[in-house]
């Protein structure tokens, strides 16, 4: 290829197929559980969320994209006998960079790591136990830190390494 390889990079890389890719890897649910939660591991924690529609946005280098995956998620925590609930409102960004290959054949595109300030955490509980779990459990730490393992053990599957390798051929047609 001659030439500046960022136009090309930008006009392949684009934020809707970030948002499509990664859309087909999250689906319309998540969930996970259960794991140990709180100080010591003394509680449980289950979690099912629907995701809401993603959106994408250009960052600031040609192929740098982010996407933002909203999720409703529905936290059960159990502490010894009892089960507290947790609404947890979640805005879920994944920062891509794509650039061309030294090969010139496909495009890599890197996935930035996802860390406590890539997720916008809303939750609400109720009555003690719901305060307990806020306050001594750290509820938002915790549920930052399972969401963080969560995703980015989903974009490091094969199939999501697959979409990360884009041959220029495939696009060009």
């Amino acid at each position: 290829m001659s030439g500046d390889p960022d136009p090309v990079v930008a006009a392949i890389a684009t934020p809707e197929r970030a948002v499509r890719d990664i859309g087909g890897l999250i689906g319309d649910t998540v969930a996970f559980g259960p794991v140990s939660a709180g100080p010591g591991g003394m509680a449980t924690a289950r979690a099912v969320g629907v995701v809401g529609r993603l959106r994408g946005r250009r960052g600031s280098g040609p192929g740098s994209a982010e996407v933002h995956v909203p999720v409703q998620l529905d936290v059960s925590v159990e502490i010894g006998t009892q089960t507290v609930p947790v609404d947890a409102r979640m805005t879920v960004r994944i920062g891509l960079r794509a650039r061309l290959a030294p090969e010139g054949d496909h495009i890599v595109v890197e996935v930035d790591e996802i860390g406590p300030g890539d997720i916008a955490l809303e939750t609400h509980t109720s009555g003690v136990g719901g305060v307990f779990v806020r306050r001594l459990g750290n509820l938002d730490a915790e549920i930052r830190h399972h969401v963080i393992g969560y995703v980015t053990d989903l974009l490091t599957t094969p199939e999501a390494r697959e979409l990360r390798f884009i041959p220029l051929e495939a696009d060009a047609m």
